[in-house]
This record gives structure tokens, sequence and C-alpha cells, in this order.
């Protein structure tokens, strides 16, 4: 039997701090020995209220994903049955809603989806829209004489050669899954890797740009509120107080969009 381990977290980026606005990222991770599953999902700046799609869609994603793996279903199999489910529940949601049927999902349901599953061996990503991910060997390289690189290099090493970016799409437009509402569905992106353990992580594209180094470090994921208190330092400018030139210098903030991040781990 597996044994399955995720951490996830999402932070409201310095530009919004600055805006006063809410946090328009999302995560949902779920684990039932012996699978597990994980999703991030970020909301489209320009809608009004984006911010609910992207955290009803993870809740819904990461529900669909669950019941499905609970069945047996394979990671590699379950894709094409989670978006039909995830739609449904969309349209559902914009039929109860008045007004303008367009204009409900642009307001409110335009979110991007990057998840992943794991169970059985086999773990496999799922990504409509931007956002990037990683797949991560855990092995030992000094005891698996197949370890892919130089026998001195480590997990994390590798990690910062390994973060596969989904986008920019042109015109700055990602697919979204809401358009399947439409009649315009967008192409899903899936990959698929067979491993007796490793580690997944899920990005949003605004944690995309800060790239992996510093954030899988054991330090930051030991602790259950490790992940989101990096992140949320990274949003935070620095200030200090140049007592020579009598003048405050401040720095700006690392993470300045929206960062969602999903870690998801298994291990014979």
């Amino acid at each position: 039997m597996n044994t399955i381990s995720a951490t996830a977290a999402a932070v409201t980026g310095a530009r919004h701090l600055r805006l006063a606005r809410n946090g328009q990222d999302a995560v949902a991770i779920w684990i039932g020995e012996p699978a597990g599953a994980a999703v991030v999902c970020d909301g489209c700046s320009a809608g009004g209220s984006s911010e609910v799609g992207a955290r009803l869609g993870a809740q819904l994603v990461i529900a669909a994903v669950a019941a499905r793996l609970a069945r047996g279903e394979r990671p590699s199999e379950l894709w094409s049955g989670v978006r039909a489910q995830v739609a449904a529940a969309l349209v559902a949601l914009v039929e109860a809603m008045p007004g303008d049927r367009a204009v409900a999902i642009r307001e409110h349901f335009l979110f991007t989806i990057v998840a992943a599953a794991v169970a059985g061996g086999e773990a496999s990503v799922w990504a409509v829209g931007d956002g990037g991910y990683a797949f991560l060997p855990e092995r030992v390289p000094e005891r698996d004489p197949g370890w892919p690189g130089d026998r001195s290099e480590t997990a994390l090493d590798i990690a910062r050669g390994a973060l596969r970016v989904l986008g920019p799409f042109a015109d700055n437009r990602p697919p979204y899954l809401a358009y399947d509402l439409l009649g315009t569905p967008a192409a899903a992106h899936v990959e698929t890797w067979h491993a007796r353990a490793g580690r997944i992580v899920l990005a949003t594209d605004g944690a995309v740009e800060l790239g992996l180094d510093g954030l899988l470090e054991p330090r930051v994921l030991a602790h259950p509120d490790g992940l989101r208190r990096t992140l949320a330092v990274l949003a935070r400018g620095g200030e200090r107080i140049d007592w020579d030139a009598r003048r405050i210098v401040r720095t700006p903030a690392t993470l300045q969009d929206d960062g969602a991040i999903a870690v998801l781990g298994w291990a014979a």
C-alpha cells in the first residue's frame, strides 16, 4: 500500500493586497489511502468575482477526482469524467443565478485548473489553462542505480529544472473549463508517469514566476503551515530605515500576483 502525503497553500499577492481585493487563487487536497489528489485554481483577473469560481472550482474538481479514485479508476483515465462532472455542476450554478448566462460565467466562473491524481504507482496531471507543475522522482542516488542524473544530485537539485510551465497564451487569455458551458471547449493538457515514489508540485501562474527554489525544502514542507507562511512572506514587501540618508527604503514583494501551490507525494 502506498503512503500518500499532501500539503497546499494559497495566498493573496502584493498587488491585490494593495488594491484591497480578494485573492483569486485556490487550492484543495484529498488523501484517501492508497490514493490522493490535489488541485490549484486561478480566477480570471478580469472577472469581478472570479475568486468565487476558483474556490468552488477547486472543491468541485477535488470532489470529482476523489470519488472516481475511490471507485478504483486509474489516474490517467479519470479526467474526461471529472471534466464532465465539474461542467455539469457549473451549469447548475449558472442556471440558478439571475441575469444573463454569459455574464454570470464571465464574472464568476472563469478559472484555470492544474490538478494531479495518484494511485497504484501511477500519477497523472490534468490542466486547463496556465500555471505549471513538476514531477520529482523520490529516489536515493546512493541506493538506486536508476537515479536520472549525477549521483551527487538530490530530488531538490533536479526540481530546479523540472518545472513545466503552461502558457502564456495569446492575448493573455488562457483557456477555461467554463468555456464548455458556452459551446467552445478548450483543449486540456495531460501527462502521466509510473513511479514507486515521488512528488508532484502544482502551481498557479503567479507561483510559477517564483520557481521552486526554497519552496520544497524539508524545513518548509515539514511544518503543517510552512508552505503558506513562506508564500505569505514572499507576498510582503520589506521596509528599513537608512539613518545616514534619513529615508525609508522599501523593497518590493517577490510575490506580486496571487499564488497557490500544492505538493502531492507518495511512497510504496
